[in-house]
Parts: C-alpha cells; sequence; structure tokens
C-alpha cells in the first residue's frame, strides 16, 4: 500500500540545528513510502528517504491517518527500511463527516471549534 509520509518533528536534527546555527537543514519534510507490513502497534516502510530515529510521522494513507515515532531506519539495497511505532490513528472519515454533519460546531474555552 502506498502512503504519503510527513516529518512531524525530528529531534536529531534539531539538537545538530541547535549546536551550529549557520547549517542549512537537510531535512525531507515529507515524501512517498510504502507500508510492507502493519503489525500494531508497529508498521514498516520503505522510501527513498533516510528519517532519523526520534522522528515523528505522519502517515496518510487512502482511509487513514496514522501518527508514529521513527524507532530504526536501515539502509537497504533500493532506499531505507523504516520501522514506526504507531502512536495513533484517525480513520473512517464517513462516520467522522456524519458526526460533524450532527453535531455541527462546538465551542472550547469560548473558541468556536468546526467539528
Amino acid at each position: 500500500m502506498n502512503a504519503r509520509v510527513t516529518v512531524l518533528h525530528d529531534v536529531v536534527g534539531e539538537a545538530i540545528d541547535a549546536r551550529d546555527p549557520h547549517d542549512e537543514p537537510d531535512a525531507v519534510s515529507s515524501f512517498d513510502a510504502r507500508i510492507v507490513t502493519l503489525e500494531q502497534p508497529h508498521m514498516e516502510l520503505t522510501a527513498h528517504e533516510r528519517v532519523e530515529p526520534g522522528a515523528a510521522l505522519r502517515i496518510d494513507v487512502s482511509d487513514a491517518v496514522w501518527l508514529g515515532e521513527v524507532e530504526e531506519c536501515a539502509s537497504t539495497v533500493d532506499g531505507f527500511s523504516i520501522r514506526v511505532h504507531l502512536r495513533h490513528v484517525l480513520r473512517d472519515f464517513e462516520t467522522l463527516a456524519r458526526l460533524a454533519e450532527r453535531f455541527g460546531t462546538s465551542t472550547t474555552k469560548g473558541i468556536p471549534v468546526q467539528i
């Protein structure tokens, strides 16, 4: 299954940037990947981009959005194998759309929130 991966937080990259503020970051913000296995709470991806362990990822597929943290990124013959520890999943968008239609908007701490 194909996925679009977005790097949300690269702890290693940020630590390196903090040491040398003149160095330009080489971080990739998003890239395409292929899901090889999904055995909760882990997902294995293959991609042409390297992602540092500890980086937070958003993984978008046609019917879900996964949030997780990179545990391991190993070089392979044709790219990288990325092992992700999954933390959250948002799926079943049709149900969410029906809930939004049913409940409309709500207010949180005085701020209107669209559900």
